[in-house]
């Protein structure tokens, strides 16, 4: 066989009409595949006359992923996902967080990734700076944004979530248990999913002929001091014109409101409704059990690697081109105790 003729894991994909992915496990000895399906693949590669390739030839392509902050939840389960795709797919992870804003901002590093090899680059929840995009458009750098923190610049792929549905889904959810005086503690105003979450708190109730009482809308960042502050705001509003129920645009926040409700005496749910965002390990372990917004965020970090990898040029030099535009992954409502209907 000439080197264009050698037999690849996309090879044997093709052939037993299966993922990459999933060869690539059944060749490395992985336990997530069937022993029907591993004695397929493993009968195929025979068959074809495929040859691991050796040391000198493998040549593991590299992904850099950035964060702002590697100290939540969120970013654990996004990085999570990338981790086990990359795997999966054979790829190396480079994973970079920032804290210093000039640094973050700067084209130093994007140049730097570039001039290292580096195949494509992964921005989660970071605004580009003016500098990086123009940089990446320079270096024709595949860049997908994760949940991105600004309008999606032109040629950059952007995974998130169904936020707007999210944020609606759960609003009608609290009006259909009678709520009327809802207020929503919202994420930072940059944060596009935070925007999303808000517009689609706002849709519902437009929807149900109800106004939206701008005082009743607080909050700009995602933790927990951002829902305790805008909660006791909120709570010492008189009771008769006060919320019944508050949405939040993440579960650390809907925590920050469980506490405002402890110190003004009030219980969760029978006498005020919470809801969140995310569906992190808080929301099970909240009491009440908090009912909440789902988005699969390791789904959104598996994705965006694979999207890194169709947008780069593969062995063969053409492009995939199976990831195109923009990736918006489902969201579902999970009703727990935080909700009930308004006390008459």
């Amino acid at each position: 066989m000439t080197p264009r003729e050698r037999v690849t894991l996309d090879t044997i994909a093709a052939a037993a009409q299966v993922s990459r992915a999933t060869v690539s496990k059944a060749i490395n000895g992985r336990q997530d595949v069937s022993a029907r399906t591993r004695r397929q693949i493993l009968d195929l590669a025979e068959q074809l006359g495929y040859e691991a390739p050796t040391s000198a030839e493998r040549s593991s392509p590299t992904i850099t992923i950035v964060f702002d902050s590697l100290d939540t939840y969120y970013t654990n389960r996004v990085l999570a996902g990338a981790v086990a795709a990359a795997h999966d797919h054979g790829a190396i992870l480079d994973v970079r967080s920032f804290n210093d804003r000039r640094e973050a901002a700067s084209d130093s590093w994007v140049r730097r990734i570039v001039a290292e090899g580096h195949l494509a680059l992964i921005v989660v929840t970071m605004e580009l700076s003016d500098a990086q995009i123009d940089a990446v458009h320079t270096l024709q750098l595949p860049v997908i944004t994760v949940d991105p923190a600004q309008e999606t610049p032109d040629g950059v792929l952007e995974i998130s979530s169904t936020n707007w549905n999210g944020g609606m889904a759960a609003t009608q959810h609290l009006l259909a248990l009678g709520h009327q005086r809802i207020a929503f503690v919202a994420g930072p105003e940059r944060s596009l999913p935070a925007r999303e979450r808000l517009l689609g708190f706002r849709s519902a109730m437009m929807d149900a002929g109800l106004d939206v009482d701008p005082t009743l809308i607080l909050g700009n960042s995602f933790t927990y001091a951002n829902g305790l502050r805008a909660g006791l705001t909120l709570l010492d509003i008189a009771p008769e014109s006060r919320p019944t129920a508050v949405m939040c645009a993440c579960d650390v926040s809907a925590i920050g409101v469980y506490e405002a409700a402890r110190q003004h005496g009030l219980s969760v749910p029978d006498e005020l409704s919470v809801v969140g965002y995310d569906d992190t390990f808080l929301a099970e372990c909240a009491a009440p059990p908090l009912t909440t917004v789902h988005q699969a965020l390791e789904t959104m970090g598996a994705r965006a690697v694979e999207a890194s990898l169709d947008l780069a040029e593969d062995s063969t030099g053409t492009k995939t081109k199976r990831t195109i535009g923009s990736v918006k992954i489902p969201t579902r409502l999970v009703e727990r105790a935080s909700t009930a209907p308004p006390r008459v």
